[in-house]
């Protein structure tokens, strides 16, 4: 999932015989890069409470600037006790911390740093020498294809729950919602054209996205909160 990639620093794109062991494998997850030795969820918990903190910093900021008229759509949210839905809706969203969490601790042990997402052995019989193990090409023009693939994958892992942030926030806060949807849409063209570039070049696009999504996901927040108090 993308969002277990997202604070790693990522090694060279280049596969040096130093830096990986005798069957493929990275001797060093990009993890280890970090240099903290806390749980990889510890460390998404930090980061999302961080994004989420400066969201509701700017929702409260778009609220302010126009309570009255976002006051209006907020009470037919209440009206109609839609407020939880709003709630539960940012609330399963950090839910998947715990998944993306458990599969960053798994790529950490194993070492198989991005854009690898699986790693398949070559079948030997017990009395052959053991294979090195199938990963990603990744470089050339063949390197550069699989990260872009992997660019489009990742958006499309985390569009669904960005289109519901989207809605749910557009229904109260439409303008800031809408040019939210745009900065976000131009992150994920900055993080793409990165990635394909290299592993570590998705990275400005990446925070910058997360970020936007934050906010939009504060919007949300703000809004079924409101309704509900």
């Amino acid at each position: 999932a993308e969002a277990c990639q997202f604070f790693t620093v990522s090694m060279s794109s280049k596969k040096q015989d130093d830096v990986v062991d005798q069957y493929g494998i990275p001797l060093k997850s990009d993890y280890d890069q970090m240099g903290t030795s806390l749980p990889v969820t510890v460390i998404y918990v930090i980061f999302s409470s961080v994004f989420l903190t400066i969201g509701m910093v700017v929702a409260w900021v778009v609220y302010s600037s126009n309570s009255a008229k976002y006051d209006a759509k907020i009470s037919l949210l209440a009206a109609n006790d839609l407020g939880w839905v709003y709630i539960g809706l940012v609330i399963i969203g950090k839910m998947m911390i715990g998944i993306n969490g458990n599969l960053g601790q798994a790529r950490k042990a194993a070492k198989v740093n991005v854009p690898d997402q699986q790693v398949y052995k070559v079948y030997t019989k017990p009395t052959e020498p053991k294979l090195g193990y199938v990963l990603m090409e990744q470089d050339g023009d063949l390197g550069r294809f699989n990260r872009a693939q992997r660019a489009l994958q990742n958006y499309l892992e985390v569009a669904p729950f960005f289109l519901v942030n989207f809605l749910a926030a557009g229904f109260v806060f439409p303008f800031p919602a809408f040019c939210l949807g745009i900065l976000y849409s131009i992150a994920r063209i900055v993080y793409a054209v990165g990635y394909t570039h290299s592993p570590g070049g998705r990275m400005s696009g990446n925070m910058f996205g997360q970020l936007l999504l934050a906010v939009l996901e504060a919007l949300t927040l703000l809004a079924g909160l409101k309704a509900v108090l």
